[in-house]
């Protein structure tokens, strides 16, 4: 689940050190939103504070600092308060502690959100034929409505690129783009190719006969539909 560790700098001479806590932040030339973009920097990525702007700003509902930063490459530039933490002990064994604790903690909020049975869905929202269960232990299941057949494997995050990556493939031949949109979260994919989507229909059962109760809860659902209709 963790991204390779960022390069730390050097001889900060005791200066605090920011580390990137929001995907694609942008490094910008001056402490305005509308300045230039020097660079976009990864989550957990680590640079040297140099310098703090003289007041807070707003930023898309929020009020804080600008802050200058180094990057180990000998790039400068400023990032928006809200999209860091400062670590004010620049010490190696911190920030080395810092960041494992930062990605352990992200795997496990992301893993717990995403739990559960998805199927996928078309356009116009309809249930289609591929299911696929994420679990909280890093482990998942992938196959066609109805088949026995299940391919199983262990899955990663790229937080950067808000992927989940299914290191066994699946039935739909691919990695999944979650987006949250408040506490709700979607699996989505879209290409040149083709376009799937996925939606969430219960928790994951956590053991086999749980599985079992809930197949049988969704059988006596649809008859219950079709007593209804007749």
């Amino acid at each position: 689940f963790k991204p390779e560790t960022p390069v730390i700098p050097e001889n900060t001479q005791g200066n605090p050190l920011a580390v990137i806590i929001t995907p694609n932040t942008s490094l910008r030339v001056d402490p305005l939103i509308f300045t230039s973009r020097i660079a976009q920097l990864k989550k957990g990525e680590v640079g040297e504070i140099l310098e703090k702007s003289s007041e807070k700003k707003p930023v898309a509902g929020t009020i804080d600092f600008w802050y200058k930063i180094r990057l180990n490459n000998g790039i400068t530039g400023w990032v928006y308060g809200s999209n860091i933490n400062i670590l004010k002990d620049s010490n190696r064994n911190n920030v080395e502690s810092y960041l494992s604790q930062f990605w352990e903690k992200e795997t496990k909020e992301l893993s717990e959100a995403l739990n559960g049975r998805w199927w996928s869905v078309n356009r116009f929202n309809d249930f289609t034929n591929h299911v696929l269960e994420i679990y909280k232990d890093g482990k998942y299941k992938s196959y066609i409505k109805g088949s026995t057949k299940k391919i199983e494997g262990d899955y990663n995050f790229d937080f950067n690129k808000n992927q989940i990556i299914f290191l066994n493939g699946t039935t739909f031949e691919g990695d999944l783009n979650y987006i949250r949109r408040g506490d709700e979260y979607t699996l989505s994919r879209e290409d040149e190719k083709d376009e799937i989507k996925f939606k969430k229909i219960n928790v994951n059962p956590e053991s086999e006969s749980e599985d079992l109760k809930l197949q049988k809860d969704d059988e006596g659902t649809d008859n219950t539909k079709k007593e209804d209709e007749s």
